[in-house]
């Protein structure tokens, strides 16, 4: 299981199924200027996110795979400082607010892969490229947080738990499995593109994500092992009526550092993530000074 990738790096025969789930916990602290005299102070908060991701592969054929996935969870916002703002305050995503739709449910994904190589449980190449949907939820922004029309500024939300667009996904899979270390290598690329604005009049930015990884059995008697990848995301920009939004284009370097066990529940694997940003920052009021530290934890489990 490649840094806690539930559905990756693994092909299901025709006829099998094999499900997947992953608990992900992410915490972003973050901060930055003044933004006008109405609020001379400086702004911080943490952006905290738990997410449920259910994942089932089922083997239509020996060669193509139907890959599902939905994601359910909530994001919340604790506002650290005392003076009241328009821009933030504690909240989560299942309070309804003025530009903003509550829900438990982020984006879901549909993805038809084919199994161009894939030496079972074996030795050998797994290859698979696939395509797909990302179908947005209902718990989106239903309004710019920017202003940028040039609107007088309300009360607004930054944040949802959906993208808020339709968008289509390609994928390609790479790995290679050995007997010896690193017993299981390689990585994956995918890239997702907004189809269209949503009735909102909004466009989501199109996300490239580029994964490697290696894993390194340590022969102990609870059959672990240590994973160690690197990913890197790419965020080109977004757009709230055909205007580009402030700071959507960003790219990141996530390294990640895994522990991985086989249990009886299937393979099982707890993984730490520390994002940086290389170019770009958090997203938040526009392009201003800001900054923000950011930890991710996932606990992965595979079932074949």
């Amino acid at each position: 299981m490649p840094v806690g990738e539930a559905d990756k790096g693994i092909g299901a025969p025709k006829g099998e199924t094999y499900y997947g789930i992953q608990i992900q916990s992410s915490i972003i602290d973050w901060w930055h200027d003044p933004i006008d005299s109405n609020e001379p102070f400086k702004h911080s908060g943490k952006l905290n996110t738990l997410l449920l991701n259910p994942k089932v592969i089922y083997g239509l054929s020996n060669k193509v795979n139907l890959a599902l996935s939905t994601q359910i969870g909530i994001r919340s916002m604790i506002w650290d400082q005392k003076g009241s703002s328009i821009h933030h305050r504690t909240e989560t995503t299942l309070e309804n607010f003025s530009n903003a739709n509550p829900g438990w449910f982020g984006d879901s994904k549909i993805i038809l892969r084919y199994i161009a190589k894939n030496d079972g449980m074996g030795d050998g190449m797994r290859a698979i490229f696939g395509g797909g949907l990302s179908i947005p939820s209902s718990s989106v922004l239903t309004s710019d947080p920017f202003f940028l029309q040039g609107g007088k500024k309300t009360e607004h939300r930054h944040f949802s738990l959906s993208s808020g667009s339709y968008k289509y996904i390609f994928e390609t899979q790479l790995f290679f499995k050995r007997s010896i270390n690193p017993l299981f290598y390689g990585g994956f690329l995918i890239y997702e593109h907004p189809i269209k604005e949503n009735k909102f009049n909004y466009l989501a930015p199109p996300i490239l994500n580029l994964s490697l990884s290696a894993t390194f059995k340590r022969f102990d008697k609870r059959d672990s092992s240590i994973g160690y990848g690197v990913g890197l995301l790419q965020s080109g920009h977004g757009y709230w009526n055909g205007i580009k939004e402030p700071n959507s284009s960003s790219l990141s370097v996530i390294p990640t550092v895994s522990y991985l066990i086989n249990s009886r529940i299937g393979a099982l694997s707890f993984n730490i993530s520390k994002p940086f940003y290389v170019k770009g920052a958090f997203k938040s009021e526009g392009d201003i000074a800001q900054g923000s530290d950011i930890w991710q934890f996932t606990v992965s489990v595979r079932k074949i």
